[in-house]
């Protein structure tokens, strides 16, 4: 019953799937990412943190500015299913793209985002890679707005748009999205804990994007009654599911229950390979460096252990252990 209640999902999905596209039009690349990442079964979907910022050996492609319109280009060349970017709204209410408060790490400028004008933005330099201490060389890259990365996603690849704004600019980002025919192909995502009651996914802030809960050891998520599995079983609820489910630091003991979760939903479960900003998303698992480290093993436990999505610093390099070992992605 389990396997035919799947092979319906999978099949009600490709319909839907196939609704998506006017009569005659043929699916764009971003269309097969979509199809892909509502369907667990498809092989690994990788989402590039900041986009593809560090250097791949791949495609010979150098490193280039986090969060920038180049960062998106190398996705595309490599082949990468989604771009993940952060976004924050300037003085004049101009969404951009940009990780910090302030722009003191990743351009030649200083001062916090909220204070300055998409003009005053647009003249500062962002500065390679991760920027700061490690990558102070500047690029001839320019803060992007979220406008100008939606268009250069559209019809190529999909984008994950994390709001780091300290305002609720929730409704604001989707419409934009929505406004630039993009809804379908971003994916939106909230944390989540034990005191988040609603099912977020049927919220109308998010009716009209892919929806992801993040899921971790928060505060108000430690009690039995409200833990990792418990929040995820509230989301999942949700008259309208969300596509996945982000785990970040959750301990191992509370890993698998949320697996299982999410394995009979038929949502996919994300997990971070951060390691080089600090960020995982189970203890005990390693990320990217160990990965790096040992030809691919950090990956290849997180696989093992049911993780079918992951956000990583290191693409390319993921991409050819997918490769070399021969899963699919």
């Amino acid at each position: 019953m389990r396997t035919f209640l799947f092979s319906l999902h999978r099949a009600v999905l490709c319909v839907l799937a196939a609704c998506w596209l006017a009569p005659g039009m043929a699916a764009t690349r971003a269309d097969k990412i979509r199809q892909k990442l509502d369907d667990p079964s498809a092989g690994i979907f990788i989402a590039a943190h900041r986009g593809c910022h560090n250097a791949s050996p791949r495609l010979a492609l150098p490193a280039v500015p986090e969060n920038s319109r180049a960062a998106l280009e190398h996705c595309v060349q490599l082949g990468v299913d989604m771009m993940e970017l952060d976004v924050r709204r300037a003085a004049d209410g101009t969404l951009v793209v940009i990780h910090d408060a302030t722009v003191d790490r990743t351009t030649d400028g200083r001062g916090k985002v909220a204070d300055m004008t998409l003009a005053q933005l647009k003249r500062l330099r962002l500065k390679q890679n991760l920027g700061g201490a490690m990558s102070p060389e500047l690029s001839d890259e320019r803060v992007q707005t979220l406008a100008e990365m939606l268009e250069a996603a559209k019809g190529r690849i999909m984008l994950n748009l994390d709001v780091k704004d300290e305002r609720d600019i929730y409704a604001e980002v989707v419409a934009q999205a929505s406004a630039h025919g993009m809804a379908r192909y971003v994916l939106v995502k909230n944390v989540v804990d034990g005191n988040t009651t609603q099912a977020q996914a049927d919220l109308p802030t998010f009716a009209d994007v892919p929806y992801m809960p993040v899921v971790g050891p928060w505060a108000g998520s430690q009690a039995a009654s409200h833990g990792p599995a418990q929040i995820v079983a509230r989301q999942l609820a949700a008259q309208r599911k969300p596509v996945g489910v982000e785990l970040v630091f959750l301990p191992q003991a509370q890993f698998k229950p949320v697996q299982e979760l999410a394995a009979r939903a038929g949502v996919r479960l994300w997990a971070n390979t951060l390691t080089a900003v600090g960020v995982i998303s189970v203890i005990g698992k390693g990320g990217d460096l160990e990965a790096l480290r040992t030809s691919g093993r950090a990956w290849a436990e997180l696989f093992a252990a049911g993780i079918d999505t992951v956000q990583t610093d290191e693409p390319g390099p993921l991409l050819d252990f997918l490769e070399r070992e021969g899963i699919k992605h």
